[in-house]
């Protein structure tokens, strides 16, 4: 089993170095299909990994996967219009939601001052996030801040996971939660403030190693038969 995940993770790298290929020499027409495949490729290990316990946070996982797919593939289309855009955040928007959905089925009911002190932390690199950006965001200003929201909640649940599942799972879940708030950081930032060098591929090289974190700790969490 063990080799079969060395397996796909080799494939997922490769994957991930053609992408950022891609984008980095500007080769609009392959990232059409290198983009899209890193989540397909996730989604698919997911579904072959998990099929045997098709429980609540199964089928949770498969909708944020594929509402993260769906988002990649707006996104994609961003330059011809504005509305693929808006499309993409709201798809990565419900992916989050998803997300956490999942996560509080392993919800820890014992709160502890780590929990505040954490939940504290990031709604406040939340609030300054926005704070920075807010001039620049012109109508995109409520859509933003929802999606502020939405992976703050995401990234406080991963974290309140811990204690109340394997610690190599939890590890991998919120590491991959805090890669997916840096990632999306740097799009912000280089989107609406000023232009990042390199931006490409800081965005989607933690944007993918974020996917691929979350994806392999819930399935190490024991709900899947690992």
């Amino acid at each position: 089993m063990q080799s079969k995940k060395n397996t796909f993770l080799g494939l997922y790298v490769l994957l991930v170095i053609f992408d950022l290929v891609c984008g980095y020499v500007e080769a609009s027409n392959f990232r059409v299909v290198s983009k899209p495949l890193l989540l397909l490729s996730l989604l698919i290990y997911f579904l072959i990994k998990a099929k045997r316990n098709q429980n609540t946070t199964f089928h949770l996982m498969l909708a944020a996967l594929f509402c993260s797919l769906q988002g990649d593939v707006f996104l994609l289309f961003e330059e011809r219009s504005s509305i693929f855009f808006t499309l993409g955040l709201a798809s990565f928007l419900i992916a989050h939601v998803l997300y956490a959905l999942a996560f509080i089925r392993k919800w820890n009911t014992k709160v502890t001052k780590s929990f505040w002190w954490i939940t504290l932390l990031f709604f406040s690199y939340g609030a300054f996030l926005f704070y920075i950006l807010r001039d620049s965001l012109g109508p995109l200003q409520i859509p933003v801040a929802l999606y502020i929201l939405g992976i703050l909640a995401m990234v406080i649940t991963a974290y309140r996971r811990k204690g109340n599942v394997k610690p190599s799972s939890f590890n991998l879940v919120f590491i991959g939660a805090l890669f997916f708030v840096l990632s999306d950081s740097v799009l912000a930032i280089n989107k609406f403030l000023f232009s990042i060098p390199l931006s490409h591929i800081i965005i989607m090289g933690t944007y993918a190693t974020a996917q691929y974190l979350i994806t392999t700790g819930v399935l190490k969490q024991g709900d899947f038969g690992n």
